[in-house]
């Protein structure tokens, strides 16, 4: 709803896309593992969904910013400027996987193997598994298919269709 209401449905969609993939993901990964599925377990899944929202909308924010305003401009595509954004965004939702990981494996050293504390290996395992499935469909995921479903747009389509036919006259009479 926020995502929708802030920027608009179609980032709201992909987001969504996203979050199942996140959790389908990470609950398949689990599965195969043979992991006992918890109450830390449901904790954690709901945790990273957290997380993934979280970085998705970090992503769609500088994607907005960067596509404000491009539909009266001829100088990039919504594509290139969604690519932009991504690319702006990569390198903190990078760090910040690093950052949440780092607790997370800590836990699983001194909780599990040093005390012996069996229940907070699910959901130290099940957030690992979900922080980087999260960085993965907010970069690779969302954004794409947020490209997608915005040059479904008339306008979009327009205005990217003068951007390619500004660049052809200009290769033209170089």
């Amino acid at each position: 709803g926020y995502i929708a209401f802030r920027f608009e449905w179609q980032m709201a969609a992909a987001a969504i896309v996203a979050l199942f993939f996140d959790i389908i993901t990470t609950a398949g990964i689990y599965a195969i593992a043979g992991f006992e599925v918890t109450p830390a377990t449901v904790i954690g899944l709901l945790t990273i969904l957290g997380f993934s929202l979280y970085d998705t909308v970090v992503v769609f924010d500088k994607v907005e910013e960067n596509t404000r305003g491009l539909r009266h401009t001829a100088s990039h595509t919504y594509a290139e400027e969604a690519n932009l954004g991504v690319n702006q965004t990569l390198m903190r939702s990078i760090h910040t996987t690093i950052i949440g990981l780092l607790p997370l494996l800590a836990l699983v050293v001194i909780a599990v193997w040093i005390l012996g504390v069996g229940t907070l290996m699910d959901l130290a395992i099940v957030q690992m598994v979900g922080i980087v499935t999260g960085t993965f469909s907010s970069v690779f995921l969302a954004t794409p298919l947020l490209v997608s479903l915005k040059e479904r747009d008339p306008e979009i389509r327009r205005q990217s269709a003068k951007v390619l036919a500004r660049r052809a006259k200009q290769e033209a009479l170089a």
